[in-house]
């Protein structure tokens, strides 16, 4: 895996959080965590930031990860195991 590994696309540089090799499938995953969404200006970041990556065909649940939490709702390490066990064992 690479940590914020330059993603170049057609409108903008992202910095995914983990860029992830799988060596069994020879597919790219991107993963990112989004930890501000209680901040409206952050979700506002965040669905852009979506949609550019959709225009790469980088999509939720096919090849891109994304985790979520808010200051009441902080991310669950439980959660973050059961995706990593889930995606990559």
């Amino acid at each position: 895996y690479r940590y914020e590994c330059a993603l170049y696309c057609d409108e903008a540089t992202l910095f995914p959080d983990f860029t992830i090799f799988h060596p069994e499938v020879c597919k790219l995953y991107y993963w990112e965590h989004f930890g501000m969404m209680d901040k409206p200006s952050y979700v506002d970041h965040v669905c852009n930031k979506l949609r550019i990556y959709a225009q790469q065909k980088i999509i939720p649940t096919v090849n891109l990860i994304t985790t979520y939490e808010t200051a009441a709702y902080p991310l669950d390490s439980g959660k973050v195991d059961s995706i990593i066990r889930e995606m990559f064992l």
